[in-house]
């Protein structure tokens, strides 16, 4: 008799940001440990932006991970940090057999394609300003990156048969759609380092039913043309559920409550029981960022 499979997808997990590496930190770990557990996820993938340190803070956790469950994994943009390109790009095009389906993984890049209203060089000097990325090291500029990365996707995909993609699960990083950018005036300039409109179409044109992502800090699920689309990440711990919830929980701190989340973190986080509350409920965190297939 076959052994039921659970795949959990998990992204955006942050460790270091989320201060998990700590000795503090590892009673977060344990209990997200116990939460899939308790779930009876028997296969774990995450699905990029697990640290900003790949070698000292996420393989010793990967390691962990792997006495209680198969695990796989995708690189996100904040992994990449002080990789080589080979080491990025090995991390690429992985595919594991789990139950009857097959997952496929990889990272995924951004050409600015959304963010059409700038230049080239406008973006460019954004990103060297601004965004993380710009602490990484490529072999090559944004838009050369992605179109080998769409080249490839699109080679793994065209070798399939039509029934391994009908039993294809898609983890990347990054967004694959224009239907999930940020609307802020404030960030919409950010939306060209998202990803590409381009994974999409190649989704669609191979038949891929299921894609998970991650990167951009919100949850989506939706079917758009035929692709059904999934994002819970993690997040920062000022992004979580809770933080909303503490504050029900502690009306008393009501007037802390702001649209300028980091702001409002850095308050709450020194009131008396927002330690213990967060602690207490993480569970409740894990399952609302899991996206779960029973196989």
């Amino acid at each position: 008799m076959k052994r039921t499979k659970k795949l959990a997808i998990l992204s955006d997990l942050h460790l270091d940001v989320n201060q998990f590496d700590t000795d503090t930190g590892a009673a977060y770990l344990s209990l997200l440990i116990q939460t899939l557990q308790d779930e009876k996820i028997t296969d774990l993938h995450l699905a990029g932006d697990m640290s900003n340190d790949f070698k000292t803070v996420t393989q010793p956790f990967l390691r962990r991970l792997s006495d209680a469950f198969e695990v796989s994994y995708n690189l996100g943009n904040h992994d990449m940090l002080g990789l080589t390109e080979s080491e990025i790009t090995e991390n690429d095009f992985v595919s594991r057999q789990i139950g009857e389906k097959k997952l496929l993984s990889f990272a995924g890049w951004y050409d600015y394609s959304f963010c059409p209203e700038t230049t080239f060089e406008q973006n460019l000097r954004t990103k060297n300003t601004f965004w993380f990325d710009r602490k990484i090291k490529r072999d090559a500029d944004d838009l050369t990156v992605t179109n080998r990365v769409l080249t490839q996707l699109d080679r793994v995909l065209s070798e399939m048969t039509s029934s391994e993609i009908d039993r294809l699960i898609v983890a990347m990083h990054f967004v694959p759609n224009d239907h999930f950018l940020m609307t802020h005036p404030k960030f919409v300039r950010f939306n060209a380092f998202l990803g590409a409109q381009r994974f999409h179409d190649i989704f669609i044109k191979h038949g891929v039913k299921d894609v998970v992502f991650g990167h951009n800090h919100r949850s989506y699920d939706e079917v758009i043309d035929g692709v059904h689309y999934q994002a819970k990440p993690l997040g920062y711990k000022r992004e979580w559920h809770l933080i909303n919830d503490y504050l029900a929980a502690f009306p008393k701190y009501g007037q802390y409550n702001s649209y300028n989340l980091h702001k409002r973190y850095n308050l709450l986080k020194k009131t008396a029981e927002f330690d213990s509350f967060l602690l207490t409920h993480f569970p409740e965190e894990v399952k609302k960022s899991l996206v779960i297939f029973e196989l």
